[in-house]
């Protein structure tokens, strides 16, 4: 049975589209037969991001590695759509199907849900229709044993609060149809560390949920933890999430061991 991922970003400028890009590329290195549906940005440039996050730098200031490390680029099992803007639903998925079937993809990306409505004459309610279009591909992903990310911009929030489960555009269809929901955390309001994270809102199979700090490389345009940081767990306590940080849970269990020194007890 196939598998879907809702991924949830932040405002414009977030970084959704860079993390993404990685989050595939690694798998295409892991031998991942992997389709990007890029309707937002043009392919050129989402290759080019591709690109110098696979050779770990900017390309165009060494230009006399660019050769090697296309030449490797291109060997990936990676293929891309070439949709762009707004797009009939069963056109993407017959394109899809045929990828399944001529290069055995097991993993789509679609960027993004809101990019593809608008072509659709089923209703002229868009919650209609952006339900019919997620039940499409949680078919598509069942039926081709494949797993579709599928991008979903949220709705607006105020900037001193993080995206919830709730924030998704639309009704509750997308979220309880996902696996997984993974929420690119950008706190506008904070500068410097701190400031990006990814937050895994649902885990269907596994289980584990929480919420990992980000730091982004502008040289080669990825991301990863802190350094000399730990990762944060997120925890519920009472309806309230906190973030507690494990090196002070490890000091807390550490005092508790201590047992307090006997004192003698006269007995008469």
């Amino acid at each position: 049975m196939g598998i879907r991922s809702v991924w949830r970003k932040g405002p414009t400028g977030s970084g959704k589209t860079t993390f993404i890009s990685e989050y595939a590329l690694d798998l295409c290195i892991q031998g991942v037969n992997t389709l990007w549906g890029s309707f937002e940005i043009n392919n050129v440039r989402l290759a080019k991001i591709m690109l110098t996050q696979f050779a770990m730098q900017h390309l165009e200031e060494q230009l006399e590695k660019f050769d090697e490390w296309a030449d490797k680029f291109e060997e990936l099992p990676l293929y891309f759509l070439t949709f762009h803007g707004q797009q009939n639903i069963k056109t993407v998925i017959d394109t899809m199907q045929h990828a399944v079937y001529m290069y055995d993809i097991s993993h789509v990306v679609i960027d993004n849900l809101q990019f593809m409505m608008g072509q659709e004459q089923l209703s002229v309610d868009k919650l209609a229709v952006q339900d019919y279009i997620i039940g499409t591909f949680r078919k598509f992903a069942t039926d081709n044993s494949c797993h579709v990310t599928l991008v979903i911009h949220p709705r607006k929030e105020e900037d001193d609060k993080d995206l919830q489960t709730a924030s998704i555009f639309g009704t509750a269809k997308a979220s309880q149809e996902a696996d997984n929901v993974l929420i690119l955390q950008d706190r506008k309001l904070l500068t410097g560390p701190g400031k990006r994270s990814l937050q895994v809102a649902k885990n269907r199979f596994d289980g584990d949920v929480g919420i990992i700090a980000l730091e982004f490389n502008k040289d080669s345009l990825t991301f990863g933890s802190p350094k000399g940081k730990t990762k944060l767990k997120k925890v519920k306590e009472d309806n309230v999430v906190q973030l507690k940080n494990p090196e002070e849970e490890k000091e807390k269990k550490k005092k508790k061991r201590v047992l307090p020194e006997p004192t003698n007890t006269a007995v008469n």
